[in-house]
């Protein structure tokens, strides 16, 4: 039986005054996981690490310093996966990555979102129009259900003309990322990214 969970989770900028807040963000994104694994007295941390490389070596640590611990790994697919391919062979051909699943990991360790984080948001625009408030450009966005669909350029394209007109002005992954966290809803991105 599990006793503690901990994913190490690519994101969330290099200081403790962005990766407190995006971890906060990702905490609220996963609730309803959280509250599952808690309702089984499940201990349960998220542990953003900034950059993808430092999370990779974050969790192959983990690995050996805390083996009695669910250890996972969380990070940007970059590209579009193949669906048929492991997460571990896919990291591994990445030339960008090259990471070498470790021997005490299997498959369920090692999660991918979508190409990006931003692509959730694109499941739901009601969720950013929230956090953005007046003049957001909904019809920018692609439609919901293509948000997996899309490249990171396309994604960062759609987001800058959509918030354009914001008090905002802008998408900033640092500023917003954490924030949209909070406020798209979950099952709209698990209908829309599976």
């Amino acid at each position: 039986m599990v006793d503690s969970i901990a994913i190490y989770v690519e994101g969330g900028g290099a200081t403790s005054r962005t990766l407190e807040p995006f971890r906060r963000g990702m905490s609220v994104f996963l609730g309803s996981v959280v509250s599952a694994v808690r309702a089984r007295h499940i201990r349960w941390r998220v542990i953003p690490c900034g950059g993808r490389t430092q999370a990779y070596a974050a969790f192959v640590d983990a690995l050996e310093s805390e083996p009695d611990v669910f250890n996972v790994l969380l990070v940007d697919s970059e590209d579009r996966a193949n669906a048929n391919e492991s997460p571990w062979e896919y990291l591994r051909d990445r030339p960008e990555d090259g990471w070498i699943r470790p021997p005490t990991a299997g498959d369920s360790h090692c999660q991918m979102m979508v190409v990006c984080m931003e692509a959730w948001f694109l499941a739901d625009p009601a969720g950013m129009k929230r956090h953005y408030g007046g003049n957001f450009n909904e019809a920018a966005l692609p439609p919901p259900d293509q948000a997996e669909t899309r490249t990171k350029n396309a994604i960062r394209d759609a987001l800058k003309k959509a918030t354009r007109n914001t008090p905002a002005e802008e998408y900033r992954k640092i500023r917003d990322g954490a924030k949209l966290l909070e406020c798209v809803d979950p099952a709209k991105v698990r209908t829309h990214c599976k």
